[in-house]
């Protein structure tokens, strides 16, 4: 995954080849059984406090980010990829808004087609215009 670079500076808090399974998809089949997803994120911060106070309080936790990422597309049940990446993005920025300077999120469905190692999109959403 290629990261943004248009920032002045930023630290990214990196979630790399998160899987899980949950209802996406249109297809009759798609709606009744789960499916592989993998998450790739990149979530934009800042570690100036962090470095200095080794306080996880002062950073964006990837533990509780992915926690987010899983039960968000497990409860969303959507139909398409692009809507589950953007309600991943909200409910990210939500829990984050005074740490998250932007996201860059892919949404991968990897059993869908022959001959490729998966399917999907990828999104990035800037929020803060001060850095």
């Amino acid at each position: 995954m290629q990261s943004i670079t248009n920032l002045k500076e930023h630290d990214t808090v990196i979630i790399n080849g998160l899987v899980f399974s949950c209802i996406i998809g249109l297809l009759p089949e798609e709606r009744v059984k789960e499916q592989r997803v993998i998450v790739n994120a990149e979530l934009y911060t800042c570690f100036d406090r962090i470095s200095e106070s080794d306080d996880i309080a002062h950073t964006v936790n990837y533990a509780e980010a992915a926690d987010i990422i899983v039960s968000e597309s497990v409860s969303c049940r959507a139909e398409t990829v692009e809507f589950l990446g953007n309600r991943l993005i909200n409910a990210l920025k939500e829990r984050f808004a005074e740490s998250l300077h932007g996201i860059t999120l892919e949404v991968l469905k990897p059993d869908i087609l022959k001959n490729v190692d998966s399917v999907g999109i990828r999104m990035t959403r800037m929020f803060k215009r001060d850095i």
